[in-house]
């Protein structure tokens, strides 16, 4: 086993890799995708989104019920993005990878939609859902993004037909730093290139008197950099 594992590491290190373009958001069967030095990539606006406290949540009910909550959180956020055109993936236990294929501004803005109507739908005293999960705390949540390009490999190992996907790029790193940084109820946060192209009806609030920004501004650090990033506590309604 020693002697395997040593060549099979030798082998990714040391073969090339190769990408493949596509315009697709790949899944775990996708048969572009193999166990050796192979990736797919491809352009996209990126949510991630993550369940806080789930220690805590453990600690007050059980394990059972920690499922049950994750199962709601997914099927909160499938059904609304699936609406919109984007595709769910899990990124852990706590998270969730969503793409909006392309880097549009038609691609960013229903990002950024889909982001406030999950808000909307865990936060709103007019949703059921949120008044179901308060009874377990259970609505303690980030949603970070950003849009870049995503490389997707199949690591594991064929000979026993084991392994998962992993998602990798800035667009990812970024929105799961911004989602990280996000004080409740800040729910929703932004990177300035997604801010830049937010069309009207999403940016702007029109009062009695005049239009107001709904975006804040405030920093993170990225490789070792002050970036500007906007965040939220509005949402979309959801009928």
């Amino acid at each position: 086993m020693k002697a395997d594992i040593e060549k099979k590491i030798q082998r990714t290190l040391n073969e090339p890799f190769e990408i493949e373009d596509i315009e697709t958001v790949p899944d775990l069967n996708d048969s572009r995708l193999c166990f050796e030095n192979k990736g797919l990539r491809f352009e996209s606006t990126v949510i991630y989104l993550e369940i806080r406290d789930t220690a805590l949540i453990l600690s007050r009910n059980t394990a059972v019920m920690l499922e049950k909550i994750r199962m709601s959180y997914f099927y909160v956020i499938i059904e609304i993005v699936h609406d919109l055109g984007g595709i769910v993936r899990r990124a852990h236990d706590d998270g969730f990878y969503i793409f909006f294929q392309g880097t549009t501004q038609d691609s960013l803005n229903s990002a950024v939609k889909a982001a406030m109507k999950i808000k909307y739908m865990l936060t709103n005293e007019y949703s059921q859902v949120k008044k179901m999960l308060d009874i377990y705390d259970a609505l303690n949540f980030a949603i970070g993004i950003d849009d870049g390009q995503v490389l997707c490999i199949r690591a594991g190992d064929e000979s026993i037909q084991h392994g998962d996907l992993i998602w990798s790029g800035e667009a990812l790193t970024i929105a799961t730093t911004i989602a990280k940084k996000l004080p409740m109820p800040e729910h929703i946060g932004i990177s300035e290139l997604v801010h830049y192209n937010l069309k009207d009806s999403i940016k702007y609030r029109k009062g009695k008197k005049e239009t107001q920004e709904i975006w804040y501004s405030d920093n993170f650090k990225h490789n070792k950099e002050e970036q500007t990033y906007f965040h939220t506590s509005f949402f979309w309604t959801v009928s």
